[in-house]
């Protein structure tokens, strides 16, 4: 939805990251307000462990951005390697700066909801190393005073990162989620700095959601022995499926990894930073007087297949483009058409009427020829541009969308029917359907009520049904008309009994 430059002051030399939206999201105010909001959420939290957020503005050219400080470090994924455990003399220094910081952000009623190790940043501050700056806020759900939510995801829509997101966001509960949502990401990358794997690996978004939903996580030690046994059960803590069986704050979590540090005599201050944590070593960025190439078309958006993270100012997008003319003094890519043709030398003179006539159709045929070539390489550019929008149109049409399904409860009997294509299985599962095709889902489960629903797969969603119980009959009631019906039997049966003379009591029948 956007890229993010570098930016160089031209008198002093300090740098800043600028992020811009890109220009075709500029007229949407949902997205507009979303990009926003990442601004909005860090300036209302102002803690020294959450990236800062230093202006926000519109361009001329209607060019959404924000100004943030540019950070000299590395991501903790850095420190991850598969089957690698980080040692908790490393790694607790760094949770408890996490914690400090969504703890701040919790307090504000603003939930991260895409924690993860690539958006808590490690720099060198103070002579101290792994300074912990949290990033990306841009999914933050914030909510008012009153703790109800002021964004605008609904319910059934699922944001964040698969690996790291609590069970209420991978089954779209949106309006469950608060800040024990963040202590279940943060569970997540304890578990993996301590074992050096994730909790829930997949091959695809279904697998890891039935993970996060169903399956217990295994105990760190059984993966890692040299897991210290008073950090287990810190872990298991943070990743129980309930909200209400977590930790209830990330103050409480930080007081229990606290004691746990102090219980095995590690410290909690910062190591000293060496030589090889300076800063220019880390990410040398060479600066350079700023350049003018001119202007240049507003709302250029970049191409889809750069990989940097620092985009190029100056690169062109991969897809279609106007023709454009070239700049002064530059060597045009298009080779003017040769303005006269040489006539052949003729062996003898001609009368000046075939003369003329001889001149006249020659001009006629180098300007019809140069006119030809002339359009036909000036139109070119023109002509490709809707053969290549048309391209980029049918690719996307083409590509597959996953739908994860929910039940409530769980192991209903799913049955997703689309055009040409069908699925069956218990829920939660994962489907991949074509994109922007009418999808029918039946829901079954003995004891509930059948459901059935229609979705237009546009966008990868979850999809969930809560199904209703069958209704219970009420136990019979003894009717009025019944009950005095019985007493005239009841009549009978005193008269038929034999009659027993004053005083003498019958025993035999009293047994009776």
């Amino acid at each position: 939805m956007g890229c993010v430059y570098m930016g160089v002051h031209p008198g002093i030399g300090s740098r800043v990251a600028i992020k811009f939206l890109h220009p075709q999201f500029s007229h949407d105010e949902k997205i507009v307000d979303r990009f926003f909001n990442e601004a909005r959420a860090v300036n209302v939290i102002g803690h020294d462990n959450i990236l800062k957020i230093l202006d926000l503005n519109v361009t001329e050219g209607h060019r959404h951005y924000f100004v943030m400080e540019f950070l000299h470090g590395r991501p903790l994924q850095a420190l991850l390697r598969h089957n690698v455990s980080v040692p908790l003399d490393v790694a607790g220094p760094i949770l408890l700066q996490v914690c400090d910081a969504l703890e701040a952000a919790h307090k504000r009623g603003i939930v991260h909801r895409d924690l993860k190790p690539d958006n808590v940043y490690l720099i060198t501050m103070k002579g101290k190393k792994n300074f912990v700056k949290v990033v990306d806020f841009g999914i933050a759900r914030m909510t008012d005073d009153a703790g109800i939510s002021t964004g605008k995801t609904q319910t059934g829509m699922v944001m964040g990162t698969p690996a790291y997101m609590s069970p209420e966001q991978g089954s779209g509960a949106s309006n469950k989620i608060d800040g024990r949502s963040d202590i279940y990401s943060l569970g997540v990358m304890m578990f993996q700095l301590a074992t050096g794997r994730l909790p829930f690996p997949g091959s695809n978004f279904g697998e890891v959601l039935i993970g996060h939903l169903q399956v217990p996580p295994p105990p760190p030690r059984s993966l890692n022995p040299l897991v210290p046994e008073a950090y287990e059960p810190l872990i298991l803590k943070c990743l129980q499926k309930k909200q209400e069986d977590r930790y209830a704050s990330m103050k409480e979590l930080k007081h229990a990894i606290e004691a746990c540090m102090d219980q095995l005599r590690i410290s909690k201050e910062l190591p000293h930073s060496d030589d090889t944590d300076t800063d220019t070593q880390l990410h040398p960025v060479e600066v350079r007087p700023p350049s003018f190439p001119g202007a240049r078309t507003p709302g250029r958006a970049t191409g889809p297949g750069s990989k940097n993270r620092i985009s190029n100012p100056n690169a062109r997008p991969g897809g279609a483009r106007p023709a454009t003319r070239p700049a002064p003094g530059a060597t045009a890519r298009i080779s003017q058409p040769p303005t006269r043709l040489t006539p052949a030398p003729q062996p003898q003179q001609l009368g000046r009427a075939p003369l003329f006539a001889g001149i006249g159709v020659l001009a006629a045929l180098a300007l019809g020829v140069g006119g030809f070539v002339v359009l036909r390489r000036s139109d070119a550019p023109l002509a490709s541009a809707p053969v290549r929008a048309q391209t980029e149109i049918v690719r996307q049409e083409e590509t597959p969308v996953f739908l994860s399904v929910v039940s409530e409860p769980l192991d209903a009997q799913v049955v997703a029917t689309w055009k040409d294509g069908e699925k069956r299985g218990a829920a939660p599962l994962s489907l991949e359907v074509p994109r922007n095709a009418k999808v029918h889902f039946e829901f079954r489960k003995s004891g509930f009520i059948d459901y059935a629903m229609d979705v237009i797969a546009d966008q990868p969603q979850t999809v969930q049904a809560a199904l209703k119980a069958v209704p219970r009959p009420p136990p019979p009631v003894a009717e009025e008309g019944s009950e005095r019906r019985s007493q005239p039997e009841k009549r009978r049966k005193r008269d038929r009994a034999p009659k027993v003379p004053d005083g003498v009591v019958d025993v035999l029948g009293d047994l009776k």
